[in-house]
């Protein structure tokens, strides 16, 4: 007869074991804070998901322009009357202008007013560099001997109505050059873009009767997390709601990632206190209906959140951080931790063969053990995804599991068993064992006619594996309003993607991206962009700023006739030449104001090396821009959502090789401890549960994306517990405990993964509805297979 493979000596005691790891892995946390470094949330939607493949370098670039990029909101303040759209304006600035940064440390920069003094500002600085910075129309008719209608412009401005700069600098500045590259600023998208101008110091725009002020707002760090409750926007929402009130017709529209990182992290938030209490609460109730205990309602319950606390903080030792879906995708333990409770104490209340917890620990080892196994196996393969989530998501679920199992294993066997009184489970007791061998083939054959029939009728969107990023997170209909109105205000054409360029030395960065602006212009004259921002067009590499220079050379045999056009006596001639001498000043990249007006643009240093980005506006095919970095070797193109997409086709298809890996190590571990009948029938099950779970993808119209087919992992380590449970020869009583405790444990997990399938958040319902599909198909399995007459 073959010896058991598992086998507990009723002796045996192993609470320290239990303690051991339950104070270890704190203590390392508590002393990793001292000297590793702070932990920390993660609420950014965006660094759930994978980074593309680039250079690493490029990667580090990126992400430091996500991040400040990521703390850019906007508002506009929208009424039928303009001065209550730009008091509504003023209000929201004054509200966050009145408190110094190191008193409200959420809010870093506003931007609403463009008056008088910062007018002058940037006549001053204009006039400073007039000679080294210019229009790329002003350096065309410089060099093509166009010279003389400068001159002409110049006059027509000085003896117009209006000009943009006032003329107090026109004796220095005879043709006006100042006053030529500040109309060119204010009309171009570094300003603002779309339909904005300056009226009463103020952006703004009327359309369609309504006129919108623009207020940007720049957040702390602080301000885009919602730790402690602490967030910028809900501060801005609060500050809005209090001027909409003062203010009848008085609307605001809200724009940038920090809105949509709210709104995702609070809704998860919000959907990890729904699900848990929930799952909890229907959890307690089934137990207390089953056992009409309260000692096993608590212990079970004090379990899960011992299990949760150790999977929290194994995943911050691990990570330093974790990210809020990982909570989400977590309180899936509630349901899965129980189970090793349920099938202890399902035979702690009901199983008069027992004597003590010792007994019923070696009573169900065998099927706790493999259980425990093949789950921890299943969510191992998780830890080789390069996928950071999933990763936070293995550690966390493998440590609470093996919280939970060693609870199981460890303390509940020092619990007294109640000699007194019948031993029974209620609601179960009248269950029987019954024969379903007649019907079982006929059974199993029509129910896989059926998900055969159902896979293929609703199989197109499951030809080809294909992931989209743009379909894992909905707006709500009032942020996408808000969106929607920002878009037709700003109107700027901006791409979902741009480039990123390098360079060892600041100067080597700007010349990159001159030569990459060139070869953008060559696009613009095509008619495949409308134009593009950066930062040479604003602050040009010395190289570029010498080569202005020598063609502003061209200007000086005119000076003397344009000064007496002017009224200027003969003399004024020599001061300009003068003026000429001097005027080789260069611009940097510190010079004010550049410095805000390029901050979304010039990256900086990173590692030794210079980056700054250049944005698209109005582009054609991605496939041309792609091609245009390519030509480059210091140009990297960013799509995040194209590449994010598919690199997460290379990911489903590597979860796709880990799925049948797992497979293959649980497959030998089935053979070697059951004999070769049970194995084959244990490892047939596999094949039906993910025929079923496909088939529920199929009909709700999801393809095999990324989420679901990391979901066949757990599926298949879970779904297998139940068969675990259920095969082998046990005495009549056990098998009817066993299957009462198959019930039990089916139900607390269906329910946890189902609450999943409810979230609102596509990659949660996703993975929540693959697993609950496998799992009902796993469990019905196990009643067809294993249910049998002792």
């Amino acid at each position: 007869m073959r010896k058991p493979f598992f086998h507990f000596p009723e002796s045996i005691n192993l609470w320290p074991l239990w303690l051991t790891v339950h104070l270890f892995i704190p203590i390392l946390l508590a002393l990793s804070v001292f000297f590793v470094g702070p932990l920390r949330i993660n609420t950014q939607l965006l660094d759930m998901l994978p980074q593309p493949e680039k250079s690493r370098a490029a990667a580090k670039a990126d992400l430091a322009l996500g991040e400040r990029n990521g703390r850019e909101a906007i508002v506009l303040a929208a009424a039928e009357d303009f001065e209550a759209a730009k008091n509504g304006a003023i209000f929201l600035y004054s509200r966050f202008e009145s408190s110094p940064i190191e008193n409200y440390p959420l809010v870093e920069k506003l931007s609403l007013y463009f008056d008088s003094s910062t007018m002058r500002q940037f006549a001053d600085y204009f006039f400073d560099y007039r000679f080294v910075i210019a229009g790329e129309k002003t350096v065309e008719l410089l060099k093509t001997g166009r010279a003389g209608e400068i001159a002409e412009d110049a006059l027509a401005s000085a003896y117009g109505a209006f000009t943009f700069i006032p003329l107090d600098n026109i004796d220095k500045d005879p043709f006006l050059l100042a006053e030529r590259h500040m109309k060119d600023f204010l009309s171009s998208p570094f300003l603002s873009g779309g339909k904005l101008s300056l009226k009463d110091d103020v952006l703004a725009a009327k359309i369609d009767g309504t006129w919108y002020v623009l207020l940007r707002i720049t957040l702390t760090p602080r301000g885009v997390s919602i730790r402690g409750g602490e967030n910028a926007v809900k501060e801005i929402y609060a500050a809005a709601g209090v001027a909409k009130a003062a203010s009848p017709g008085l609307e605001f529209y809200f724009s940038g990632v920090p809105f949509h990182s709210y709104e995702s992290a609070s809704g998860a938030q919000r959907e990890i206190s729904i699900i848990s209490t929930l799952t909890l609460i229907i959890i307690l109730a089934l137990f207390i209906f089953t056992f009409r205990s309260l000692l096993p309602v608590l212990l079970s319950v004090l379990a899960a959140l011992v299990s949760l606390a150790l999977a929290s903080a194994s995943a911050l030792l691990v990570f330093r951080e974790i990210h809020i879906i990982t909570f989400v995708f977590g309180t899936t333990l509630i349901g899965t931790c129980v189970d090793y409770s349920v099938h202890f104490f399902v035979h702690w209340k009901g199983n008069p063969l027992v004597k003590n917890g010792y007994e019923i620990r070696s009573n169900i080892s065998k099927g706790i053990v493999m259980s425990f196994l093949s789950t921890e196996i299943c969510f191992f393969a998780f830890l080789f995804a390069p996928f950071p989530i999933l990763k936070q998501f293995a550690v966390f679920s493998m440590t609470g599991l093996l919280s939970s199992f060693l609870t199981s294993f460890c303390l509940y066997p020092l619990l007294k068993i109640n000699d007194k009184g019948e031993r029974r489970i209620y609601f179960f007791s009248k269950i029987k064992n019954f024969s379903l061998a007649p019907l079982m083939r006929v059974i199993i054959l029509s129910v896989f006619v059926v998900f055969c029939f159902a896979f293929l009728f609703f199989k197109s969107p499951l030809i080809k594996i294909k992931n989209d990023i743009t379909s894992l997170y909905t707006m709500s209909p009032t942020l996408l309003e808000s969106e929607k109105r920002a878009a037709l205000v700003l109107d700027q054409g901006s791409a979902p993607w741009y480039f990123i360029v390098s360079g060892a030395s600041v100067e080597e960065t700007l010349e990159n991206e001159e030569r990459l602006a060139l070869r953008l212009e060559e696009e613009v004259s095509r008619g495949n962009l409308g134009s593009f921002l950066g930062t040479t067009l604003f602050v040009p590499s010395i190289k570029r700023q010498n080569e202005t220079y020598e063609a502003m050379s061209a200007l000086l045999p005119l000076a003397k006739a344009q000064y007496e056009y002017l009224g200027f006596p003969p003399e004024y001639e020599a001061v300009y030449y003068d003026e000429y001498a001097a005027g080789q000043r260069y611009c940097g990249l510190d010079s004010s104001p550049v410095v805000e007006n390029i901050s979304n643009l010039w990256i900086g240093n990173i590692d030794g090396y210079y980056y700054s980005c250049v944005l698209p506006l109005r582009p054609g095919d991605e496939a041309v821009f792609r091609a245009i970095a390519e030509e480059f070797g210091s140009v990297h193109f960013i799509n995040k959502a194209g590449d994010i997409s598919r690199d997460l086709d290379t990911l489903t298809k590597t979860m796709v090789i880990f799925f049948f890996a797992a497979c293959l190590v649980i497959a030998v571990l089935v053979f070697f401890v059951y004999p070769w009948r049970d194995g084959l029938k244990i490892c047939a099950i596999p094949v039906f549960i993910i025929l079923a779970a496909l088939t529920v993808l199929t009909i709700n119209k999801v393809s095999p994306a990324f989420f679901p087919v990391a979901a066949f992992i757990p599926v298949f380590g879970l779904g297998l517990d139940y068969i675990f449970y259920m095969t082998g020869k046990k005495p009549a009583e056990t098998s009817r405990l066993t299957l009462v405790a198959v019930i039990l444990s089916f139900l607390t997990t269906l329910l946890s993964f189902g609450a999943l399938a409810a979230s609102s958040f596509v990659p949660v319902h996703e993975f929540g509805l693959t697993v609950s599909a496998g799992l009902m198909a796993a469990f019905i399995s196990a009643m067809l297979l294993a249910w049998r007459v002792d």
